[in-house]
């Protein structure tokens, strides 16, 4: 028997061009959003999106920066409103009710977008209104943002985020193979990303082709571990 050879747990940089977003019934308004842009309604110019992890929030968040050369943070200081006066447009990614989003910047960032009319992307995991902000004025205006959720995926979505995982990692996937995947697998984005990751893992480490068979073998390891 030929050993394994050792393989990094590490999933290639996925494509975010736009061609190469997945876009089904679960996400057609996300993806609508923002491809409206500078189009959006509201007093503030700002879009939430929200949905679980692996979703594509990301990817969408990419399409618009490429679009709108947004800043992207990931938290808040008081540089962050400073810098809103050389780009005014900016994504927001998962503000939470903590100290990195002290709720008081948030109010005067989002008083300064409508000033110099610019333009917000929040991505989360959950919408604004779900989260234990304090400062009424804040509430009142992140839930005066247009939002759109992505829901769990369909068995169509799902065969095209299989094949785009599969081309972000430069493997070869035939229809028997994917078949054999959405037989089995759980109906959400992270469940499409993880199978795609440890069939990636084991065709790096035996330096085999994707078939049913090694995927047969992926797929009852990852159940044994769970």
């Amino acid at each position: 028997m030929t050993p394994k050879q050792i393989s990094m747990d590490l999933m290639p940089a996925p494509s975010y061009d736009r061609q190469d977003y997945i876009l089904g019934g679960s996400n057609a308004m996300a993806a609508d959003l923002i491809d409206r842009w500078p189009d959006w309604p509201g007093r503030i110019k700002g879009v939430v999106v929200y949905g679980p992890q692996d979703c594509g929030k990301s990817h969408l968040g990419a399409i618009w920066q490429a679009t709108s050369k947004a800043q992207f943070m990931s938290s808040l200081t008081d540089r962050s409103l400073q810098d809103l006066d050389q780009n005014p447009h900016v994504i927001w990614d998962h503000p939470m009710p903590d100290d990195h989003w002290p709720e008081d910047l948030m109010f005067h960032m989002l008083n300064h977008l409508t000033e110099i009319q610019g333009s917000l992307l929040i991505l989360s995991r959950q919408p604004m209104s779900s989260m234990n902000w304090q400062i009424a004025d804040v509430i009142s205006r992140l839930n005066g943002l247009s939002s759109a959720a992505i829901s769990d995926p369909d068995d169509e979505m799902l065969s095209g985020l299989l094949h785009k995982h599969a081309d972000d990692m430069g493997l070869a996937l035939d229809h028997e193979v994917t078949r054999y995947i959405l037989s089995r697998m759980e109906r959400k984005f992270s469940a499409a990303r993880s199978i795609m990751s440890a069939i990636n893992n084991e065709a790096l480490s035996t330096k085999k082709n994707v078939t049913v068979h090694l995927v047969k073998n992926v797929m009852e390891e990852q159940i044994k571990g769970s």
